[in-house]
C-alpha cells in the first residue's frame, strides 16, 4: 500500500474521529476530551495523517502535543507524540518491511522533521505497550538521530497498609490541596532541581493535567512550608496509582510518597468489596528506587517505556538520556 503523509495544524476532523472510534478501544472522543486537548498550556495538538495513495482514505494518524521540558534547569520547548493509530489493513500491508518504512515510523519521522524545522528541542513519548517492540527497533535504527529508549519499573505496596498509616517524619504534615497558587509554583522551582529532566509542572500546567481525570491531590508541609504535592487515582488492576509528584528535596520526596500511601490506605478501608484497592503503585525512576524500597514497596510486574528524541543539535544527548528523567504514570 502506497502512503501519502500530510501534516495538519488541527488534529480534529470527522475522518480522524472515525479512525479513533473504529480502530482503537479508546471509546468515543468526548467534547470534554476535545476541550481538554485544545486547552493545552503550550499549544494545541497537530497531527500527521497517512492516507492510502490510491483512494485518499486516511489509514493512520500520529498526534503531536507541544509541551515544555526542564533540562538541567533550562526550559526546552518539546513535543509529545500520542494517539498512534494505524488500520489493520495498513499495518498488514507494511508486513516485514524495514522498520523505518512502517506507517507508524513514517508518520513519526514526518512529525519530527516538522517540529525540528520549527525549532523544537526534543520529542518524548511514553508509547503504548503494543508499540514497544517497534520503538526498541527504532532506538537501534535511529542512532544517527539521537533517539534513546529506556524503561522504568512499577513498584507497589499492598493495601490496606499492614501496620496502618506510614509516618511522614518529624515536622511533616499532610492535607488535601485546596488552591493552585504561588506556593505550588515555588515548589515546582525547588522540585525541578531534583531531576535532570522532567516535563514542566508548575501550577498552571498541573491544573490542566489534573482536569483530564479525577485525582486525589495531597499536599505535604514542613514547618508550614509546602514541600510536597502528589496526585493519585484509582486505576487499572484495583490499584491506587501515584501520578504527578513534586518534592522540594529527597527527605520531602520520601514524606510525600508516604502521604500518598496513607491516602491509598484510607481509600482502601472505605471502599466496598466490588471497588476494593489491592495496592498502591508508583513508577520509580532510578533516583526514586531507594526511597520507594525504604517505604516497603516491591518491584511489580510492569514497566513503563520512555523514548527520547533530540531534535536540536545544541542539546547534548547525554543531558536528556531517559535515565536522567523523572517520569510519572500519567505522562
Amino acid at each position: 500500500m502506497g502512503l501519502n503523509l500530510e501534516f495538519h495544524e488541527v488534529a480534529d476532523s470527522p475522518d480522524l474521529d472515525r479512525l479513533w472510534e473504529e480502530e482503537t478501544d479508546w471509546g468515543e472522543q468526548s467534547q470534554d476530551l476535545r476541550r481538554w486537548f485544545m486547552g493545552a498550556p503550550f499549544g494545541k495538538p497537530a497531527v500527521v495523517v497517512a492516507s492510502d495513495a490510491e483512494t485518499g482514505k486516511p489509514v493512520g494518524q500520529f498526534r503531536f502535543l507541544p509541551t515544555c521540558v526542564s533540562v538541567n534547569g533550562r526550559d526546552v520547548i518539546a513535543v509529545r507524540p500520542f494517539g498512534t493509530i494505524v488500520t489493520k489493513a495498513a499495518h498488514e500491508a507494511a508486513g516485514a518491511r524495514k522498520v523505518l518504512e512502517n506507517p507508524i515510523a513514517r508518520m513519526y519521522l514526518r512529525g519530527a522533521d516538522e517540529f525540528r524545522a520549527r525549532g523544537f528541542g526534543l520529542m518524548y513519548i511514553v508509547p503504548d505497550e503494543r508499540w514497544v517492540g517497534l520503538f526498541k527497533r527504532w532506538a537501534l535504527a535511529l542512532k544517527m538521530f539521537k533517539i534513546k529508549y529506556a524503561s522504568f519499573p512499577l513498584w507497589s505496596l499492598p493495601l490496606p497498609l499492614a501496620s496502618g498509616p506510614l509516618p511522614l517524619g518529624d515536622g511533616f504534615t499532610q492535607a488535601l490541596l485546596t488552591t493552585w497558587d504561588e506556593r505550588v509554583d515555588r515548589l515546582w522551582e525547588s522540585a525541578r532541581k531534583l531531576h535532570a529532566c522532567l516535563v514542566v509542572r508548575d501550577a498552571s500546567v498541573l491544573r490542566w493535567r489534573m482536569a483530564q481525570a479525577t485525582y486525589s491531590i495531597t499536599c505535604v508541609e514542613r514547618d508550614g512550608e509546602l514541600v510536597g504535592l502528589v496526585a493519585a487515582r484509582a486505576k487499572g488492576d484495583r490499584q491506587w496509582l501515584v501520578c504527578d509528584l513534586l518534592a522540594a528535596d529527597e527527605v520531602a520526596l520520601r514524606a510525600t510518597l508516604a502521604a500518598a500511601a496513607n491516602v491509598g490506605h484510607k481509600e482502601s478501608t472505605t471502599r466496598s468489596e466490588a471497588n476494593e484497592l489491592r495496592k498502591i503503585a508508583v513508577l520509580a525512576t532510578p533516583f526514586m528506587e531507594s526511597i520507594v524500597r525504604s517505604l516497603g514497596f516491591a518491584r511489580d510486574d510492569y514497566d513503563f517505556p520512555l523514548v527520547v528524541h533530540v531534535l536540536d543539535k545544541s542539546l547534548r544527548a547525554d543531558d536528556v538520556k531517559p535515565e536522567r528523567w523523572y517520569v510519572s504514570a500519567n505522562d
